[in-house]
């Protein structure tokens, strides 16, 4: 563990801090976890959502639009800190841009089996695997139709990225969310969670205009590094 700078990010920070002090894990409420993250690189932030899981979730979108946006940068890994009787809510929070689920009470051993995939350009297929019941031939060729399905998304995203409307977008990116969800690419799943909800971000006030050019750019030079990763990888 040591070596590792890990934020948990907490609606009880005081009653964490010595606990989280013997595994090497500073604490903060969860009300100015944006700061310390903006003043320190962590590798790292671990979210408690035993308390209030909808304000965390919605914590963790902010902060991803605005990583997005540039106006932050967040760790390699983002940990949902949950109890064990929320255990349905995992795959849920997955696709809410968490790339593991620890439970508590925290370990040692547990932390570091989530460290093992700090790489946010390697995918990981641990969903495939689940869905092919670990047959490798039933794997590869799923991993076959789903790089057609992101070149043909890629494709239509080079035409719209620029010059199409905030839906038809957001639309893109919830449908080319699925695959990287698949495929297990966190970088992208991350930045297809925002622009999915784009149209409600605008119409909520929560980004300007300024915010939008930056995140369309931002958006499209992810999307196609990760994909061309892919390609490298499995093509």
């Amino acid at each position: 563990m040591h070596g590792m700078q890990t934020l948990l990010a907490t609606y009880s920070a005081e009653q964490q801090l010595r606990f989280c002090s013997d595994l090497h894990i500073a604490t903060v409420n969860i009300s100015d976890a944006q700061d310390a993250l903006s003043r320190h690189s962590w590798d790292a932030l671990l979210v408690d959502l035993r308390e209030n899981a909808n304000s965390g979730i919605a914590f963790v979108e902010k902060l991803l639009t605005a990583e997005l946006a540039g106006e932050v940068t967040l760790p390699p890994l983002l940990l949902a800190c949950i109890d064990e009787e929320q255990a349905e809510t995992e795959s849920m929070l997955r696709l809410k841009g968490f790339d593991h689920v620890l439970y508590f009470p925290l370990s040692k051993e547990r932390l570091r089996c989530s460290f093992l995939s700090r790489d946010m350009e390697k995918p990981e297929l641990r969903e495939l695997h689940l869905l092919a019941n670990h047959q490798q031939p039933i794997i590869d060729a799923m991993v076959s139709k789903l790089l057609q399905t992101l070149a043909a998304d890629i494709q239509q995203l080079d035409s719209i990225a620029r010059a199409g409307t905030h839906l038809q977008i957001a639309n893109l990116a919830h449908r080319m969310k699925s695959s990287w969800y698949l495929l297990g690419m966190r970088r992208a799943i991350r930045s297809c969670i925002v622009m999915e909800r784009l149209p409600q971000l605008i119409d909520e006030g929560v980004i300007n205009e300024g915010n939008i050019s930056t995140m369309r750019q931002r958006f499209i030079s992810l999307i196609f590094k990760d994909y061309k990763q892919l390609v490298f990888l499995f093509g």
